[in-house]
């Protein structure tokens, strides 16, 4: 019989239990690698949700330094589970983890979103966008999605002039789609479409594509904006803004990633054990739209792949770690897509530092209905007063208690069990923490200084920056 946790600890009536002055963790038994995910110092789930009767999708919610990279992020990563997409912010999770899970078997692969002329790995996404088999032109529900990520609605702003511009752009991609070489396809040429026409050169450009195929999509978006905002000074203003949220892709580092020959592969993930590493930057948010909208690719690309493969479900379960969750641009249709893709064997972590900043991005009703399709959560703690009634409620104690948690502390709960106050787990004695530390060593030198066990802290950030990487590096 599969056990789901390895540690007591329900609770009576609805208080939540005081902790006792902890011990020094000692090391985890082997038997947490034989599967599933740690979630606190003594206490696992396994990831069979056929046994749990639980989906494995983790929000993890903690303050800035509460360890949530520690503490929830890296123990899980050395649990070598099926293939992951890891949002790497602090920038140092693939120099340490990615050697161990090299010599596990995994392909490791690092795309890189501060330095993208120097990223070993590339993604275009307009290469995802299929082939309608009618017209023989671009996918429209694919092409539609991918500029609902890039334009997305603006909370709390007119979305008038959001949704015109996605239309717009709509059109520009299908054109760049339906009348340039497949080797030009990439963001960086719809860019220059734009800003390199008049709108009297553009009209006569699209209606130009009546002639090869009838049932042009991009003529019919265009077409479609053109009646709907007819006049040319609205025109221009809807470029504008078009022109505005374009312009993060008109320089040479992104058209690297666009043109890199490695490019990801998000159907492969599924069918072998592959880490994917996204080194996001935490202060330049340029292009966090491109980062959402591979999100978005990854996940219908995954679940595609699952609808055509025996059983409806992925050979190597995926999941996706979404550190910094809520900090940039949403992710279209997040809040239906989390709810279906348990039985693909999809599941996502979501880290956040705050409920309200889930809120003031998705707004509240999606917000919840995100956090209702994890049905894990643990809270590290934090000031944040909306937070702490949030999980008060849940804990059934007082708003005071749950402020005043002491550090190293979390609250977790399951779905279906009682909460609990648990301390958090600590990477160190994980039974591989030092086969993680010999194959940094092993990588060289320069890496092994840079990542020694007491320099990633709690915060998991690197004192200094990532080195450039040369195209295919590999740790071997």
């Amino acid at each position: 019989m599969t056990t789901i946790f390895s540690a007591a600890g329900t609770t009576t009536g609805n208080t939540v239990p005081m902790p006792t002055t902890p011990l020094p963790p000692a090391p985890m038994p082997a038997a947490v690698l034989t599967g599933g995910r740690i979630l606190a110092d003594g206490v696992t789930v396994g990831n069979d949700t056929h046994t749990t009767g639980l989906n494995n999708n983790d929000v993890v919610i903690g303050a800035s330094g509460t360890g949530k990279t520690r503490g929830y992020v890296l123990p899980n990563l050395l649990q070598c589970e099926g293939s992951m997409i890891v949002a790497d912010t602090k920038g140092g999770l693939y120099h340490r983890v990615g050697p161990l899970l090299e010599s596990q078997g995994y392909e490791v692969q690092l795309l890189d979103f501060t330095d993208m002329e120097f990223s070993p790995y590339g993604y275009n996404p307009m290469s995802f966008i299929r082939r309608d088999e009618m017209s023989g032109g671009p996918n429209g529900m694919d092409v539609m999605a991918l500029t609902a990520a890039l334009a997305p609605d603006e909370l709390g702003g007119d979305v008038f002039w959001d949704r015109a511009a996605r239309m717009q752009l709509s059109a520009l991609v299908g054109y760049v789609m339906e009348a340039m070489p497949e080797d030009e396809r990439d963001l960086h040429a719809v860019t220059h479409l734009l800003v390199n026409h008049t709108l009297r050169e553009l009209n006569a450009m699209f209606e130009a594509l009546l002639d090869d195929n009838p049932r042009s999509f991009a003529l019919l978006k265009w077409r479609m904006s053109t009646l709907c905002f007819g006049a040319d000074r609205m025109q221009s203003s809807i470029m504008g803004i078009m022109a505005e949220k374009l312009d993060c892709y008109s320089y040479t580092g992104p058209y690297a990633l666009f043109t890199n020959p490695r490019q990801v592969d998000f159907a492969r993930m599924g069918e072998r054990r592959t880490a994917l590493f996204l080194n996001i930057s935490d202060t330049d948010r340029s292009q966090d739209r491109l980062v959402n909208a591979l999100y978005m690719q990854a996940l219908q690309t995954l679940c595609r792949t699952a609808d055509a493969a025996p059983g409806g479900r992925l050979a190597v379960p995926v999941r996706i770690i979404l550190d910094d969750f809520a900090a940039n641009a949403t992710i279209p249709d997040f809040d239906k897509v989390i709810s279906v893709i348990r039985s693909r064997e999809i599941a996502v972590s979501i880290i956040l530092q705050s409920v309200s900043q889930l809120e003031a991005m998705y707004g509240p009703a999606r917000a919840r209905t995100i956090l209702n399709n994890c049905d894990h959560c643990l809270y590290l703690g934090g000031q944040d007063v909306a937070t702490s009634r949030y999980v008060a409620t849940k804990a059934g104690t007082t708003v005071n208690a749950v402020l005043d948690m002491p550090v190293g502390d979390a609250y977790l709960f399951t779905r279906g069990s009682r909460p609990r106050q648990v301390r958090m787990t600590r990477p160190e004695s994980h039974p591989r923490y030092a086969a993680m530390l010999g194959a940094m060593r092993r990588h060289g030198p320069d890496n092994a200084s840079m990542f020694d066990a007491d320099i990633l802290g709690d915060t998991g950030r690197t004192d200094r920056p990532s080195p450039r990487h040369p195209s295919g590096q590999s740790f071997a």
